[in-house]
């Protein structure tokens, strides 16, 4: 095997590999003018390489190629070996052609690295430090997974309740006007009383959620919940219903403390990104599996009502126990290094002050409306909180630290969002389900447990919609799944308009109760990922409690909305709204979520939601 020299004009190093020649000239001399020790083969350059593997060059550019049957043998002969290894040694190192080789190995060591590996290690250095790209794991305020499971499962607790307590009055609601000796028309205070003081408390404890440890609010609220409850138990009769009704708002009134605690800790303690939106969507699915099971309970216990308040108290009582041992002492800090952390002295009384009365004004008017045949005073109370809300729009401007943050209003898409979540979820709630369940009892008469058994498909589709949620939220942008939720709302009216009163539960309840249960639930999960991750750690209550603010008062005036389309057309001998009224309720119904399905296509943009850092 011969070794060739490249041409003299070369200059570094090959770009191909070294060719291999079979020349006849083997008896050539090195340039010392003597035969070299390779044994008759070709002088040895300071600028030749040597290669001993079996290869072939190809026909136009005599580039070494591996033999496709042999494969890359290594041919060797010891001998050789030697002598190249004399051959190198024994030249002189003054020689030209040794310097050239020297200068040629310093080229090639100090070569400067592909661009391509350069851009592949900036990109790796960029994913590694970037806040946007590393995955979130255990939260560092939280010990270990199993006791972040355990905060998860009490933060959603607060939710279920919220929804649990709605559905165990609203299953055995005959019963309980039986019982209370109550009329038709003073039935709504049953869920007016809760959503009234829910509303008064959700405003205020979201500010204080997040300027005082959260902790010893939410295992005060589930101790409060549990003494209520044995309140209820002795207020079921006709004598004390005015307690009955204090107790359902005292109920309302820890349920806001839970739910805007809930929003605080959970939002505080995760980051924007794939976690938060699986431990967001995780505690949305409590809201309908809350309800279900609530309907359960009432439709179970209808026959021994003061049940329903003990089986309640337990539930609440291992709720606060396990609050206090789960909950991370969460302290306020600053949202910028460097700055003071907020604290109780820089609440916004005015606006709180605004905000609550406002709220049980206009709730208290609403839901007297009806039951008072829309006395004056009642419009009185309607338009006291409307003034009240205007003023906290105004103190809220000039406040040093507001109840919600400005920022929050002039983020793209949240006003048209707000007002899409206004009209669908206060039609689905005020205007669909309350009536759904009346249309049940009433129209079919069916029983109270049969009524509960119509829910369990709300609950099985719940944790599926938010299982997409979490799935899906980071992968395609967030008002895809908002528009969604609007049209899947319309889903319930339109398969209770043609329902009659002999009309199975399987041809069209089941698959309307089914179906819109998507509504609510994409609703919830996908607006509270986007509000929460648009302000600051130190608001995470406050805008939580924003959204439940919205789904009470929307309800409350959906349901005084409904009721009076419901009364002018049509009721019976007894007041009642038969089911001519129930069908025009549910026409303006699917008109106003329709709308807000309108809105969301057109205004409504909720980008991907991404791994980073809370905003400040």
């Amino acid at each position: 095997m011969a070794i060739g020299q490249p041409p003299s004009n070369a200059e570094g190093p090959s770009q191909g590999s070294p060719r291999t020649q079979t020349d006849s000239d083997s008896n050539a001399t090195s340039d010392h003018g003597r035969p070299n020790d390779l044994g008759e083969s070709a002088p040895v350059s300071g600028r030749s390489s040597f290669s001993y593997s079996r290869t072939y060059e190809t026909p136009v550019t005599g580039a070494q190629t591996p033999d496709p049957l042999l494969g890359n043998k290594i041919v060797l002969d010891k001998q050789s070996l030697k002598n190249v290894s004399h051959t190198i040694t024994s030249l002189d190192p003054s020689n030209e052609n040794v310097h050239e080789l020297n200068t040629l190995g310093h080229r090639l060591t100090n070569r400067k690295p592909s661009v391509s590996r350069c851009r592949d290690v900036a990109d790796e250095a960029d994913e590694a430090a970037s806040p946007t790209r590393k995955r979130q794991g255990v939260p560092p305020e939280i010990s270990s997974f199993s006791a972040e499971l355990v905060l998860v499962g009490v933060c959603s607790a607060g939710l279920m309740l919220f929804s649990f307590l709605l559905g165990d009055m609203l299953a055995p609601q005959e019963q309980l006007k039986a019982a209370l000796g109550i009329t038709s028309t003073q039935l709504p205070w049953i869920v007016g009383a809760f959503n009234t003081a829910n509303g008064l408390s959700v405003v205020i404890s979201g500010s204080l959620s997040d300027l005082a440890p959260p902790k010893s609010l939410m295992v005060g609220a589930f101790a409060w919940l549990s003494a209520w409850n044995i309140v209820g138990a002795f207020s079921l009769h006709p004598s004390r219903y005015i307690l009955f009704f204090v107790m359902r708002a005292m109920q309302g009134l820890a349920i806001g403390v839970l739910v805007s605690g809930s929003m605080s800790i959970l939002g505080r303690v995760y980051k924007p990104g794939i976690r938060k939106n699986r431990v967001f969507s995780a505690m949305a699915a409590t809201a309908p599996f809350g309800f279900s099971l609530g309907a359960l309970q009432g439709g179970g216990l209808y026959q021994h009502l003061p049940w329903i308040f003990g089986s309640n108290v337990i539930i609440c009582a291992i709720c606060a126990v396990a609050a206090y041992f789960s909950i991370p002492p969460l302290r306020p800090v600053a949202d910028v290094a460097g700055t003071d952390a907020p604290s109780l002295r820089q609440f916004d009384y005015i606006g709180g002050g605004c905000a609550a009365g406002g709220c049980v004004c206009l709730l208290f008017g609403l839901t007297q409306g009806p039951v008072a045949s829309w006395s004056p005073y009642t419009y009185v109370l309607i338009i006291v909180g409307i003034l009240l809300l205007i003023g906290l729009f105004f103190a809220e401007r000039a406040a040093i630290r507001p109840l919600i943050p400005n920022r929050l209003w002039s983020t793209p898409g949240f006003t048209p969002l707000m007002i899409a979540y206004f009209l669908g979820f206060g039609s689905f709630f005020g205007c669909w389900q309350f009536y759904a369940i009346q249309f049940w009892l009433r129209i079919q008469h069916a029983t109270p447990i049969a009524v509960a058994l119509y829910h369990i498909p709300n609950a099985v589709v719940g944790v599926l919609a938010t299982w997409i949620v979490s799935r899906t939220l980071h992968i395609v942008p967030g008002h895809y799944i908002y528009a969604v939720s609007m049209f899947a709302f319309t889903l319930g009216p339109a398969f209770f308009i043609p329902q009659t009163a002999n009309t199975t539960y399987w041809a069209l309840s089941f698959p309307g109760m089914a179906l819109v249960t998507f509504g609510p639930d994409l609703a919830f999960a996908a607006a509270s990922i986007f509000i929460t991750s648009n302000v600051a750690r130190s608001y995470q209550g406050s805008a939580g409690s924003l959204l439940v603010t919205n789904q009470n008062l929307s309800s409350a005036i959906m349901t005084s909305v409904a009721d009076a389309i419901g009364t002018r057309v049509s009721t019976g001998v007894d007041g009642e709204i038969t089911l001519e009224g129930l069908r025009a309720i549910w026409w303006f119904a699917m008109a106003a979520q329709l709308l807000a399905a309108f809105v969301t296509v057109v205004w409504v943009r909720i980008p991907k939601e991404e791994e980073k850092e809370h905003v400040t």
